[in-house]
């Protein structure tokens, strides 16, 4: 419950008073799903911790028991295989990300969201399953994953199950887990070579901000002809979304302007944004086709795409 009361010089000062609950510090993943399971509804993950524990502090969400991964061990793996792809663990961080050198050289639109997320002190804590379960339309995670096709393993107490990273949002702030479930790891595959991608977060500030919109985008080309496109949106829908309809249009098709000007339409056409102190639905819709079309642009005039050395 937060209380509010007058200060000396009349400013409102607001109380935060966390609601008491109980810890726990499971050793496995096992264990920790049997107490999920068992606190039912009531019972809440924490990694990062970046966004629970102001949710907790602010009242926002209710939990009468926390269930911390940090003591599980095996959770904050970062391994790359050329022919495998990359595997997050649950506990890796956006530093990690960050540092990584196959993140770079493979995942340049994940490394640009990376480089993008909060503050370093915020980075070296929150990590990218957080940022996922947590769902929000306008987290930075969600977009380069949609791009390079991830996927999430779930553990729960009758065992893992995987769902594709587009199923893992159902509602803003709403993930498809299981109140018994548990987000362990996080796959992506090795894009496909030749292609280039891109991750633009447009927001009010350089940082601590959600992105008024932010989009993301893959593409191959074959002798100036899109050959495979795969383009992402943030903050524009109730869930991270794929534009597929701009997708379809674009692949056959030359990479020139007048292209990328349509695609860029289309894009918009498939979004559905609310108005809100950060911008209203009209200057979302606006920004799309503009980032679109410059991010087509970037890509066409682009050398750097990602090498895939299959063995």
């Amino acid at each position: 419950m937060n209380n509010a009361k007058r200060g000396d010089s009349g400013s409102l000062i607001l109380e935060l008073k966390m609601k008491p609950f109980e810890y726990y510090e499971p050793e496995s993943l096992e264990e920790a799903c049997l107490l999920l399971a068992g606190f039912k509804e009531e019972s809440k993950v924490l990694a990062g911790g970046t966004d629970l524990l102001v949710q907790l502090k602010e009242g926002l969400i209710d939990s009468n028991h926390v269930i911390n991964l940090k003591t599980i061990p095996g959770l904050n793996k970062l391994v790359f295989d050329e022919r495998r792809g990359l595997r997050i663990g649950a506990l890796v961080t956006w530093t990690m990300l960050l540092d990584a050198e196959p993140v770079k050289s493979y995942y340049p639109a994940l490394r640009q969201a990376a480089e993008t997320m909060a503050c370093m002190q915020v980075r070296n804590r929150a990590t990218l399953a957080g940022n996922i379960c947590h769902a929000s339309p306008a987290a930075n995670g969600p977009i380069p994953l949609l791009l390079y096709g991830a996927e999430c393993k779930i553990l729960g107490p009758t065992g893992e199950r995987a769902i594709p990273i587009g199923d893992m949002f159902i509602g803003v702030q709403k993930n498809a887990l299981r109140h018994d479930e548990i987000l362990t790891e996080i796959t992506i595959p090795s894009p496909p070579g030749e292609t280039c991608s891109i991750y633009y977060k447009l927001s009010t500030r350089k940082a601590m901000d959600l992105a008024v919109v932010g989009i993301g985008l893959l593409v191959g080309q074959k002798r100036g002809i899109y050959d495979l496109v795969r383009i992402a949106l943030g903050a524009v829908a109730t869930t991270p979304i794929r534009a597929v309809k701009a997708e379809d249009y674009l692949k056959g098709k030359p990479a020139d302007n007048e292209v990328m000007k349509e695609a860029a339409e289309i894009a918009a056409r498939e979004c559905s944004p609310v108005s809100d102190v950060r911008a209203s639905k009209e200057y979302r819709i606006e920004l799309v086709k503009g980032l679109v079309c410059q991010a087509l642009k970037e890509c066409a005039e682009s050398r750097r795409c990602t090498p895939i050395r299959r063995a």
